[in-house]
């Protein structure tokens, strides 16, 4: 509030509380008055001029009340316009400052102001207003990222089927082992791009809560056994090694297609951004008290520290953390921390002591 606001209000408050003191003494002296008059010369009192006066002096009274009323009222109406009307219009002002854009605006209050309260809530709104229109600034633009990098993403193997499809319509390929060359190229990019559309669709289902969860008991252990075996062959085509230590087992409540995908995401992450010319992934169980914990560690380059936290956000590009731009968008590990918080457990990175990244998952074990 102004100084010159805040100046009115304290004088308007001294006037009001005035106006009533001033009146009851214009009435004790008009009574003192009277009852002089009434007096004569010799100090004998005229009992009808007194009456008279009396009765004036009553009117008068009265009339004075009345008109003290009156003016405190309405000068209690400037006041309270001055401490309502004038702060609501303030913070009336900063509402549009801050709707224009204006996040720096604050309302600046003397100590004693009687509206401090309300001026200190309205500056902490504001303050929290700047701090999300940053976050809601910062979300927009990884959305944009995202999208650019989904769009940079589809269009590589796109290119790629066109061109090859239009060599094969074109007849540039004329031998069979050729034309079975091109197929394959387009098939293993046909695939590639059913897996990024599997994933968009598999998270768009985790986030919105329409994935229901087959839960089932399931050995860990074994079902680990199974999975490794899977897939390790494979990967060993590409010079890729998993390892499996089985150091305790124990039971779990887990939808088997959507853990196999955890998994799978995982171990795709790590090739996908290993470094070395043998790389490596090992998964060590073990059971808890309460928990079981799965490590699937690799032998990366690691994930800078102040990074590790965004690795989880799906508008976050984890090639940024690995190093490797043009890599990746980041959906596969926001599906293994829905999924996870899915079936009630936790999941965590951690780079390791010797280099590598660590994504380790907590899941609770079930005693059905």
């Amino acid at each position: 509030m102004m100084k010159n606001e805040v100046k009115k209000i304290v004088t308007g408050r001294r006037f009001s509380s005035i106006v009533p003191i001033v009146v009851a003494i214009v009435l004790s002296f008009g009574n003192d008055y009277i009852v002089l008059r009434s007096a004569h010369a010799d100090n004998r009192i005229d009992l009808n001029v007194l009456k008279e006066g009396l009765v004036a002096s009553n009117i008068c009274l009265l009339l004075g009340l009345i008109l003290a009323i009156l003016l405190s009222n309405m000068i209690f109406r400037i006041i309270i316009r001055q401490e309502l009307v004038v702060p609501l219009q303030e913070i009336r002002t900063g509402m549009n400052r801050i709707r224009r854009g204006d996040y720096d605006y604050r309302i600046d209050y003397e100590e004693n102001d009687p509206m401090f309260e309300l001026y200190d809530d309205f500056n902490e709104m504001a303050v929290e207003t700047k701090r999300f229109a940053a976050k809601e600034s910062q979300a927009d633009e990884q959305r944009r990222q995202f999208l650019l990098s989904i769009s940079h993403d589809l269009r590589s193997p796109i290119t790629s089927i066109i061109a090859y499809a239009q060599g094969l319509s074109d007849g540039i390929s004329k031998d069979e082992q050729k034309r079975r060359q091109y197929l394959q190229v387009i098939r293993t990019k046909s695939l590639e791009i059913e897996r990024m559309v599997n994933r968009l669709f598999t998270y768009a289902k985790l986030d919105s809560k329409e994935y229901v969860l087959d839960a089932q008991s399931i050995d860990i252990g074994e079902s680990m056994k199974d999975y490794v075996a899977a897939i390790s062959r494979e990967y060993e085509k590409k010079n890729f090694g998993i390892q499996l230590e089985l150091v305790s087992s124990a039971k779990i409540l887990a939808d088997t297609d959507m853990f196999d995908r955890i998994c799978t995401n995982l171990v795709e992450n790590a090739y996908k951004y290993n470094d070395k010319e043998n790389g490596m992934m090992k998964i060590t169980v073990k059971s808890g008290k309460y928990h079981v914990k799965i490590t699937f560690h690799d032998n990366g380059p690691g994930v800078d520290e102040e990074e590790i936290p965004n690795l989880w956000n799906i508008f976050y590009r984890i090639d940024h953390a690995r190093k490797n731009p043009g890599q990746s968008s980041g959906i596969g590990l926001s599906i293994v921390k829905k999924a996870v918080e899915m079936m009630e457990g936790k999941v965590e990175a951690k780079n390791g002591k010797n280099g590598g990244l660590s994504i380790i998952i907590r899941i609770p074990i079930s005693n059905k």
